[in-house]
């Protein structure tokens, strides 16, 4: 594992003073006018993706629900993100219909010792995006693993390697 992931794990553990967690999500495709990124808290977090790049998470009214890790490799998520604005509205507006590019949700980790790099990070395909006025509710998974034209299903009991992958 990353020294970054190991931190994470101490956090969690010793429960430091003044050190905590900021959840963060960005949503992203290439009709989009940019890529979105938010932070599940109430101010703004500057932070580094993966790649090194600072960038500047807004705030946003958001949570996570039912992210699941099922044995068949299917991991899934729900984020409610507030959007007042209707600012993702526009956004989703600039994708044609026949499009079949995928919309991709990021959520990261991050903790106030380190922001240089997320402590945690996974990349989800967006599955669809009920939303109601002011709010979405964007469900999403993991890139789908069991669907090929063989119909072989991996899975952790038929192919045990795959858990260290």
């Amino acid at each position: 594992m990353t020294a970054e992931y190991d931190a994470y794990v101490e956090l969690l553990n010793s429960n430091p003073e003044n050190n905590s967690e900021f959840e963060t999500v960005l949503i992203r495709h290439s009709k989009f006018s940019k890529t979105h990124y938010y932070v599940f808290d109430s101010v703004t977090l500057n932070a580094a993706l993966q790649s090194g790049v600072y960038v500047d998470f807004l705030p946003a009214n958001a949570s996570t629900t039912n992210a699941e890790n099922s044995n068949d490799l299917d991991q899934a998520a729900t984020f409610t993100l507030g959007d007042l604005e209707n600012n993702l509205d526009d956004e989703l507006d600039r994708i044609p219909l026949g499009d079949t590019e995928d919309i991709i949700i990021g959520y990261g980790i991050y903790t106030t010792g380190n922001l240089d790099r997320p402590a945690a990070y996974v990349e989800y395909i967006v599955d669809s995006i009920p939303q109601k006025e002011g709010a979405f509710s964007i469900r999403c998974g993991a890139p789908k693993l069991n669907i090929d034209e063989t119909g072989e299903i991996f899975d952790y009991d038929r192919f045990p390697m795959l858990r260290y992958i």
